[in-house]
């Protein structure tokens, strides 16, 4: 009896060598097969973004990357249909922003952009294993406080697999200008005085603003040492500064305790209005025998300009130095 049961053991013992070897060979194919399986997608990041820069005042192309993933190139060629698909930006906005409607990310309009050929063909036999779509947009008169996206996904392929995970893709748009840029947050430091009109002592005046571009030549901050990123506080208080590379400012050469020297630069000239052209914007004036400019070797505005928010009747009256502080720019 002692015996049967030591062989019966044995057996099973051989029986248990025998499965694992062979799941042990089942699950080799299986990554072989994952190795070698073809998988068409688009390139993107984070929750399926991938962004680009566009430059006020050109002709900008962003491209997306259509992909053929594996360990190998495609063996022929493979057409992909590309189509807009709204569905997932809506899905996106309910996923992410939830409740917060007013920071929903909004559908770039077909007017605003162009793509040739909405199919593209994945070639084999290259030294990288994707195609490019190019994609070119019109960023004038956009809100840099908006996210703008153009959602597509592969509609079909001629051949192999797409990818569920990597199908759809919100392609955003970022702005961006000489001076600054909406793909990050760009901040200049401020230093320099504040004035109430009537009074004859200025309050020196300290702060880090943040600034957004608007047009080729043009930027957007806030009065002062203001901070908000409320939209239609943005938009209430918001001045456009707007460099004009075409008309100079004589500036005085100072000496070293401050006193003129007699001698001049010649700077960039800059004006200043309010954001938005409404009745609750603020109130923007220049400040008589002082002009705002811009030293673009130093990347640095000198501003001059009295300024009223909405409801108030006090006017200040400020002069205030800006300069970059993100090393990029």
């Amino acid at each position: 009896m002692k015996q049967i049961n030591i062989l019966k053991k044995k057996f099973a013992g051989c029986i248990g060598l025998l499965l694992i070897g062979l799941m042990t060979a089942c699950e080799q194919e299986f990554y072989k097969d994952e190795q070698y399986r073809k998988e068409i997608y688009i390139v993107s990041g984070d929750d399926n973004i991938f962004g680009q820069e566009f430059t006020f005042g050109e002709e900008t192309t962003g491209y997306l990357s259509i992909y053929a993933g594996g360990a190998t190139s495609v063996e022929h060629d493979v057409e992909v249909e590309l189509a807009k698909n709204v569905a997932f930006l809506q899905e996106y906005n309910q996923r992410v922003k939830g409740e917060d409607y007013n920071n929903y990310a909004i559908e770039l309009a077909t007017d605003r952009y162009v793509i040739d050929d909405m199919t593209v063909t994945l070639k084999p036999d290259v030294e990288t294993p994707y195609s490019l779509c190019p994609i070119r947009v019109n960023i004038e008169g956009l809100y840099p406080d908006e996210t703008y996206f153009i959602p597509l996904k592969i509609a079909s392929v001629s051949d192999y697999m797409i990818s569920e995970e990597r199908r759809n893709v919100l392609f955003q748009i970022f702005m961006k200008n000489d001076y600054a840029t909406t793909k990050t947050d760009t901040y200049y430091t401020m230093s320099g005085t504040s004035k109430k009109v009537g009074e004859e002592r200025a309050t020196p005046v300290n702060a880090t603003k943040l600034v957004v571009p608007i047009s080729r030549y043009a930027i957007r901050i806030l009065p002062a040492s203001t901070q908000t990123t409320d939209k239609l506080q943005l938009r209430k208080q918001g001045i456009v500064v707007v460099v004009n590379p075409d008309e100079t400012v004589d500036v005085p050469v100072l000496d070293d305790e401050g006193m003129e020297t007699g001698q001049y630069l010649k700077m960039q000239k800059v004006t200043l209005k309010p954001w938005i052209d409404s009745q609750e914007s603020v109130e923007v004036q220049d400040v008589t025998d002082k002009s705002s400019y811009y030293d673009s070797e130093k990347k640095e505005y000198t501003l001059f300009y009295r300024y009223k928010l909405y409801g108030s009747n006090d006017w200040f009256e400020m002069k205030e130095v800006m300069r970059p502080l993100n090393s990029g720019m």
